[in-house]
């Protein structure tokens, strides 16, 4: 009885899962294999089954012969899905056709006495002697089952991820077939005499056991989509056979209990197919989710490395212009000083005043391309740093006294408090930080109208801090955050119009690269600003 139940559910299982996975995609590798796998499965699992019962008795030698001949098409089928699976390859009938052919012949051969000979019962169990190309019979099935697993173990080796788990599970399933079918049938039955119903049960709870493991790999990752109705295959294949012992109970008593029972797992499929349903559900949701999420991380990932492009090429334009355009521009500025010195010659008043505002422009003209060449060489990882040991007061003073003109010019005071002890020398890159220095107290010179601009430096321990407030124009707090950005201009636009943004764009950079910091504060609109300027003693 047992091994018939198991009849029942493998044929019901097997033929549901062929026709609906033939079905989700007739013109797929993977699916026709598959079920043209199951359709073999059958025809042998009825073959072998029905050879020994009393009631086929008369055909018991015709079904011997078609087990053997729909083994060679089973396995045959088992190596092309293994070869194809979990992706199908790009192959040709034609390239197929010597596998075909060793199958067919190989089935044909089994209707001979070539491969089996003297059919008949011993021990009312049908049998035969091997045939002369048994051999042959026997390493042609070797090879396409021996061959086959090697591709899929290959290829469970060397993939990843998903793949990796569907192959996986398919293995699972083959092992623990092999595993069941040797244990009874080789070890049992060599030491044991076992009841026919022990082996045929044996086998086909291991091809059930292997083709449900591979339908849960397909169906775990939605290979075909038919995990619902995998579910409701097996629901009613249990249900059948509940049905079948209900009705063929021998007593009143166990009819009803088998009705009895075969409702409760009525409710138990239906909700367990319903549960099914919602998973489901919720995971085609999460794939969806996850699957917009991969591609907005795609575009993103394509977005980021195009704008990587454009910022790369925009660094190597300022770099190319930058320098195409100094040589030029210190040739200009080198002309209008010969001809302001009169090597060429005395001019009018008047053409003084336009010289002086060309000579002003063409200078303003060198620092901003000076500056795109500084952004480009830090953007570009080219800026070259000479770190020497110096005393920045000395430093400070010198940046005053040039300045000290351009504060007059405007009626301002520019004072250094210089500390009353000397301050610890800091390893600096002279030149990079008096650009940033000059650029501070430049800067609160042109925005600053009325008083002045203080310079201080201090000792904190770990660093020295330089600050340079001014009673000038102010910022708001909105200023400040973008201050120190490519391009930033603040309110101050209006009174130096000729300001690129630049300056302090650079100045950070370059304290970044000492490991300093800087930063600014400012009470607020005309109450002045402070900028901080922080060089790590080192």
């Amino acid at each position: 009885m047992i091994d018939f139940i198991l009849l029942i559910i493998t044929i019901v299982t097997s033929i549901g899962i062929g026709i609906l996975i033939f079905l989700r995609g007739p013109k797929n590798k993977i699916n026709r294999y598959f079920s043209l796998m199951v359709l073999f499965l059958i025809i042998w699992v009825l073959s072998h089954f029905l050879q020994n019962e009393p009631f086929f008795r008369e055909y018991a030698a015709l079904l011997l012969q078609i087990d053997f001949a729909s083994a060679p098409f089973l396995c045959l089928f088992f190596y092309l899905f293994c070869i194809h699976f979990p992706h199908a390859k790009t192959t040709t009938l034609k390239q197929e056709m010597p596998l075909y052919l060793g199958a067919l012949i190989l089935s044909i051969l089994s209707f001979t006495p070539l491969i089996l000979k003297g059919i008949g019962f011993y021990d009312n169990v049908i049998d035969a002697s091997p045939g002369i190309l048994f051999g042959f019979y026997f390493l042609g099935i070797l090879f396409y089952i021996g061959d086959g697993l090697r591709n899929l173990i290959s290829k469970y080796i060397h993939s990843i991820g998903i793949e990796r788990s569907q192959i996986f599970y398919v293995l699972i399933g083959l092992f623990i077939a092999a595993f069941i079918a040797f244990l009874v049938n080789l070890i049992l039955g060599v030491f044991f005499v076992l009841p026919p119903f022990i082996s045929r049960s044996s086998i086909l709870f291991a091809f059930l056991t292997f083709y449900l493991f591979t339908a849960f790999a397909i169906t775990r990752h939605h290979l075909f989509g038919i995990r619902v109705i995998l579910t409701e295959i097996l629901v009613g294949a249990i249900g059948l056979v509940l049905l079948v012992q209900a009705i063929t109970a021998d007593t009143i008593g166990w009819k009803i209990f088998g009705f009895v029972l075969l409702v409760l797992f009525a409710i138990f499929g239906y909700l367990l197919i319903k549960s099914t349903l919602q998973e489901i559900q919720r995971r085609k949701e999460i794939e969806k989710l996850s699957e917009q999420i991969r591609i907005s991380n795609i575009r993103l990932e394509a977005a980021l490395k195009a704008l990587e492009r454009l910022d790369k090429a925009k660094t190597e334009f300022l770099s190319i212009a930058s320098h195409q355009l100094r040589t030029p521009l210190t040739a200009i500025k080198g002309y209008l000083s010969m001809i302001q010195e009169g090597l060429y010659g005395k001019y009018s008043r008047e053409l003084n005043e336009i010289l002086n505002k060309i000579y002003l422009s063409n200078t303003r003209l060198i620092d901003l391309v000076n500056s795109l060449l500084d952004i480009s060489r830090i953007e570009m990882g080219r800026m070259e740093f000479k770190f020497e040991e110096i005393q920045i007061e000395k430093l400070i003073e010198s940046i005053i006294e040039e300045l000290s003109i351009q504060a007059k010019q405007k009626n301002l005071y520019l004072k250094f408090e210089k500390p009353e002890r000397p301050l610890p020398k800091v390893k600096i890159d002279e030149s990079k930080i008096r650009q940033v220095i000059l650029n501070l107290i430049d800067n609160a010179i042109r925005y600053t109208e009325k008083g002045g601009v203080t310079v201080k430096v201090k000792n904190l321990i770990s660093a020295i801090q330089i600050s340079v407030r001014d009673t000038g124009i102010g910022l708001t707090p909105k200023e400040i955050e973008s201050l120190f950005g490519m391009y930033a201009r603040g309110k101050g636009m209006s009174i130096f119009p000729e300001g690129a943004g630049l300056g302090l764009y650079v100045a950070r950079k370059l304290l970044e690269a000492h490991l300093g910091r800087i930063w600014a504060e400012s009470a607020g609109k005309d109450k002045g600003s402070t900028f901080y300027v922080d060089l790590p003693i080192r």
